[in-house]
């Protein structure tokens, strides 16, 4: 089926964050996301921001790092907190609003009892999960009831970002670009744990999104692919394995969305920006990247809108 001519243009990864939530006046962190955190905590002023852009939609997403010290653990009572107002939000404005719940996955069965939460009684159609919590990575032990009970109720789960203790500090002399490369190395870092953990396998509905600062994982799935069998690796080739990620477009580098789309297949790459933190992807820097990258029509409207419907439609609940 062919899309129309001016196609929606929706942003998955994308942020918003109530300041009660916070529990100062404003956050720890890099310079960009002090200089965003206005923004990033008023949602009208997004909504109009987006409007002046030629955004149709967002996905709110409140990653629980922003909210922690390193390596420290989100209470259930705040995930809860903000999964209701998520839900909230979305129901008062259903045209410009999509949410991923929040979920903190190291909680183990807690956790998991808040994913089926959100999705049966709150029907929001996805979660949003750090990639780490200190050293573990997504591939220990009390992060998998999460990920089984989002692949049994057929949501996508997105693995965002954290700064990794150490490795952020000694990149950040490179500016905000080091700062990305040290979250990238660690969101690649966890997904590469869970390919070599053999879970996509395992769990066949398991739907995982990374940001395009995670791609190295892609990279080194195929590189593992020469001796993964003798280097403790679960689970079929790492090289098939990734075709089953998703990536989205963070940055709109043409080159770098090429790489995605021939790898994974137009139908794994979605929209998404890190807008307030990076700055705001208007309609026609969109749509001029993916005139670039050689995409057709189709594909560039599956990639504006179609492909992020396409995940955050509920398929069943358990």
């Amino acid at each position: 089926m062919a899309f129309s001519a001016s196609p929606r243009l929706i942003d998955f990864h994308s942020h918003y964050y109530d300041a009660a939530w916070y529990p100062s006046a404003s956050p720890r962190g890099p310079a960009n996301l002090l200089r965003a955190w206005p923004l990033l905590t008023d949602i009208h002023a997004q909504l109009q921001a987006m409007d002046e852009a030629g955004i149709d939609a967002k996905v709110l997403t409140a990653p629980g790092s922003v909210l922690l010290a390193p390596g420290e653990p989100l209470p259930i009572s705040l995930m809860q907190r903000i999964n209701d107002h998520f839900a909230g939000l979305v129901a008062a404005d259903p045209e410009h609003l999509l949410a991923l719940a929040t979920i903190d996955a190291f909680h183990g069965d807690a956790a998991a009892s808040e994913v089926e939460r959100v999705v049966q009684t709150l029907g929001i159609p996805g979660i949003c999960v750090d990639c780490a919590r200190g050293d573990r990575y997504l591939d220990a032990p009390e992060a998998r009831p999460s990920l089984e009970t989002a692949a049994a109720l057929g949501i996508p789960v997105f693995v965002h970002p954290v700064s990794p203790v150490g490795l952020t500090e000694r990149l950040a002399r490179m500016g905000h670009t080091g700062v990305l490369l040290a979250r990238g190395t660690e969101t690649a870092a966890s997904i590469l744990a869970l390919l070599r953990s053999g879970i996509l396998d395992e769990l066949p509905q398991l739907r995982i999104v990374i940001p395009m600062i995670g791609a190295a994982a892609l990279l080194f799935a195929g590189i593992a692919n020469q001796d993964y069998a003798s280097d403790g690796w679960q689970g079929g080739p790492p090289g098939e394995s990734r075709k089953r990620l998703y990536v989205d477009t963070m940055g709109y580098d043409s080159a770098s969305i090429r790489f995605a789309v021939e790898l994974l297949g137009v139908e794994h790459v979605i929209n998404g920006s890190d807008w307030p933190i990076m700055p705001i992807a208007p309609r026609r820097q969109v749509e001029h990247t993916l005139t670039a990258t050689g995409l057709t029509e189709d594909q560039q409207a599956a990639i504006m809108s179609g492909n992020v419907l396409r995940l955050l439609t509920l398929q069943h609940v358990l």
